[in-house]
């Protein structure tokens, strides 16, 4: 299982008790996955459910809260995913009346029409905005997280999908009214509504509220954080004995000119000593060169930084 299918389940396996909460949530699918069609003269609807338990669910609703029973169910293969889709259908006079009363579809001038505006009626409650988002996502929301064995993939990324930029840009509104930040762009045959950001997504998850998935995220983020600290350190400590290894070598290289030209007994015996062991201990930190000839590190420097000067002179 995905994390987006660990989100949609997540939401589904809480039981929405108040009423409107429970219309603003089915609004909100319907919103996010419904097709509008007609036939035989009759105005339907078709919309989709991520999974049978979800569709079973959805058509027990509809009978508890209008008495209308489901009918009209169909499975077909998500061409993403490979999943079973299932989807219901409404359709008839009672289903046109259900629309109406989810604000789905509104009267305009005695003609049945689609209700542009997302966030209407069913939505006044703040509670009932989060069942209507929480119905979006379920329909088209898709959440996708780094590989967490691979500490340099970093692609965080949650989306709702959307056919017009009006509803896109709405969804977008209301969100940050709730300190929800996301950002829009087209998409092939329609638009997203998106999050990059892991802590923008939390605050999403939080906002719906997804408890469980906050904390997945939140584990996954400290992991990445801790491996990452790991790994700095790792070059951090790579830089440093590559630095020494180089100085070092450097160092020999400048005994070496001397002991070729003078020779090392042409020096003072304290720069005459720190070659001989700079020769002898080319591993040696400083710390360690300065330990083996009892004197202290910035002593030690001097001397090296003497002979470098010397062998350049000759």
């Amino acid at each position: 299982m995905n994390f987006t299918d660990k989100i949609k389940a997540e939401i589904l396996s809480k039981p929405i008790k108040e009423t409107h909460c429970k219309k603003a949530f089915i609004a909100g699918l319907i919103r996010g996955s419904g097709v509008l069609y007609e036939k035989a003269g009759e105005l339907g609807i078709e919309f989709k459910a991520p999974d049978e338990q979800t569709a079973m669910a959805l058509t027990t609703t509809f009978m508890e809260l209008y008495n209308y029973e489901i009918r009209e169910v169909s499975v077909k293969e998500d061409r993403q995913s490979k999943k079973d889709k299932f989807y219901l259908s409404l359709s008839g006079q009672q289903a046109v009346d259900i629309l109406l009363d989810l604000g789905i579809l509104l009267i305009d001038n005695d003609e049945v029409a689609v209700d542009l505006q997302f966030f209407g009626e069913i939505t006044k409650k703040e509670c009932c905005v989060k069942a209507f988002i929480r119905g979006l996502f379920v329909a088209s929301g898709r959440c996708t997280l780094p590989n967490e064995k691979d500490s340099s993939s970093t692609s965080y990324h949650l989306e709702i999908n959307f056919s017009h930029h009006a509803p896109a840009l709405e969804t977008s509104s209301k969100l940050a009214e709730f300190g929800v930040l996301t950002k829009i762009v087209p998409r092939r045959d329609g638009y997203i509504v998106y999050i990059k950001s892991a802590e923008e997504i939390k605050d999403f998850l939080a906002f719906l509220p997804a408890p469980l998935s906050v904390l997945k995220i939140t584990d996954l983020m400290v992991n990445r954080e801790f491996a990452n600290n790991i790994n700095r350190q790792k070059n951090c400590d790579l830089g440093n004995v590559n630095k020494q290894v180089e100085a070092s070598a450097k160092q020999i290289e400048a005994i070496n000119k001397i002991n070729q030209t003078i020779g090392l007994k042409g020096l003072k015996p304290d720069l005459a000593q720190t070659a001989e062991y700079r020769i002898k201990y080319p591993d040696d930190t400083l710390n360690e060169l300065a330990e083996r000839l009892k004197i202290s590190k910035s002593c030690l420097n001097h001397r090296l930084r003497k002979l470098i000067v010397i062998a350049k002179e000759l």
